[in-house]
């Protein structure tokens, strides 16, 4: 079956925002900061590795936002300061300063809810998502996300100036590869069945998981950029799952898909919720490790050269996902007769969910939370602006990447299920995957609609939205028994 990638993903309105102006709010960031230079000299060393950093960070943000409003990224550092004094906050503590851990705390509370109030005023407006009131408990819902968007632009490191150029010619051979290319299900061919895991148990979270580990056996096209780098990571080369099932009959199973930087055990089931998925609705519950994530990282950090360093990481990245998920799937079919197999995934696992959705004919239903669908519209937003200026230097545009991402993108394959058996949740404040992101994903899936909820993308865990998603789009898929 051929299909042709889509000319661009779905157009969507955003609304008009109002000019950038000075958000006095932000001073309540410089009394923190200040609050920690006074504990930082005057209780000595303990506070002061602590205090006097955080406060330098606090400070710049703040002073930042009231001279050059309008800059994103200001606001986000000021959100992981505030954060962040609950460093300080514990040793003044243990230290028995009551007093100033007092006023620390409430200080920091002041800036993360000041910080998350500029971030509503400020966040864009799309057309279609439900619009939030500027509130006490929105302004912190939303420091969750500004937080970790400060986190990842933190530990992000820009390519070198070698490693750019590396990139434009790994980017010009991608091109000449898809003038050549008229089938992109030629980049995602069918996976040799899973027939054998390795297992243990494990206990997590208070309950017994299994823990599966396979040889993935993908192998990346010699003729594609990138692929004898691909293979250097060692730790990738084995593909991992955490196992929730049930004795007795073969029951449904849903395969779970995590977000970026996770892949840990404790994370992951967290994340989805076993009391909901695995006791309350009775499902068996395999949850895939993503590659380069958790006990396959490659680095320090799990995720490392997934999202980051060349394109071409994250084509390669993105093919061994989706082999590495099929195979599992092949292995639930055979190996654990599961009678039904749903899909859910979040963020970065929602994207690899809608693409699995145009890919597999045999899946019973879909759930995208939270979900990416156009993966360069995403990176070029957080992409920080020096970034961005070196690449269109080197001639390289969000339109560039976006096409060269084409062979990996949900927005390239037409759906193989049904409507009523796909489902989207999202945040309608969510500042780390847009609100549009959403809808574009629910164009490509036929115009259904999404269910909203009024957070943020950390704040997803049992909402109504959520919940409803979940339980509808399952029984869709038939993985509910009937009452």
């Amino acid at each position: 079956m051929s299909q042709a990638p889509q000319s661009r993903p779905a157009a969507v309105d955003f609304l008009p925002q109002r000019p950038p102006i000075r958000h006095w709010e932000a001073l309540t960031g410089i009394a923190l900061g200040w609050v920690l230079v006074v504990l930082g000299l005057g209780g000595g060393w303990p506070l002061a590795i602590f205090c006097l950093p955080l406060a330098t960070l606090l400070l710049a943000a703040a002073t930042g936002l009231l001279l050059w409003p309008g800059d994103g990224r200001l606001v986000e550092f000021l959100t992981l300061g505030a954060g962040l004094s609950l460093l300080p906050l514990l040793v003044a503590l243990g230290l028995g300063a009551f007093a100033a851990a007092g006023l620390l705390a409430a200080a920091a509370v002041a800036t993360w809810l000041a910080a998350g109030r500029i971030s509503l005023e400020t966040l864009p407006r799309v057309r279609g998502a439900p619009r939030v009131k500027t509130s006490t408990r929105a302004a912190a819902r939303i420091g969750g996300d500004q937080a970790l968007l400060a986190w990842f632009k933190l530990i992000l490191r820009p390519p070198r100036a070698q490693a750019r150029q590396a990139m434009l010619r790994a980017v010009e051979l991608w091109e000449a590869r898809l003038a050549q290319t008229s089938d992109l299900l030629a980049y995602h061919p069918r996976p040799p069945d899973l027939l054998k895991v390795e297992s243990r148990e494990r206990r997590v979270l208070g309950q017994d998981v299994r823990h599966i580990r396979w040889e993935s056996g993908f192998v990346p096209d010699p003729g594609l950029p990138g692929g004898d780098y691909w293979e250097r990571h060692r730790r990738n080369h084995h593909a991992h799952a955490w196992i929730l099932e049930h004795g007795g009959k073969p029951r449904p199973w849903v395969l779970t898909i995590h977000g970026y930087r996770m892949g840990t055990p404790w994370l992951d089931l967290r994340a989805f919720e076993p009391a909901l998925l695995h006791q309350k609705y009775g499902l068996n519950v395999a949850s895939v490790v993503l590659p380069l994530h958790g006990p396959r990282r490659s680095g320090r950090l799990s995720g490392a050269h997934f999202l980051e360093g060349h394109f071409s990481d994250f084509i390669h990245a993105e093919r061994q996902s989706q082999w590495d998920i099929r195979r599992l799937l092949s292995w639930l079919r055979l190996n654990r007769h599961a009678p039904a197999i749903g899909v859910y995934g979040l963020s970065l696992g929602g994207y690899n969910a809608a693409l699995l959705a145009g890919l597999d004919d045999e899946l019973a239903c879909v759930v995208a939370g939270i979900p990416v669908f156009d993966m360069a519209r995403t990176m070029w937003r957080h992409m920080p602006p020096a970034e961005q200026a070196l690449m269109r230097a080197d001639g390289l545009s969000e339109e560039r990447v976006r096409e060269i991402l084409w062979p990996v993108s949900p927005g390239s394959f037409a759906p193989q299920l049904p409507p009523e058996r796909l489902g989207i949740f999202a945040g309608a404040i969510d500042t780390l995957v847009w609100p549009d992101e959403a809808l574009r994903l629910a164009a490509h899936w036929g115009g259904i609609s999404p269910q909203w909820f009024p957070g943020a993308h950390l704040t997803f865990a049992g909402t109504a939205a959520q919940r409803a998603c979940l339980y509808s789009t399952f029984a869709a898929g038939g993985l509910l028994e009937k009452s």
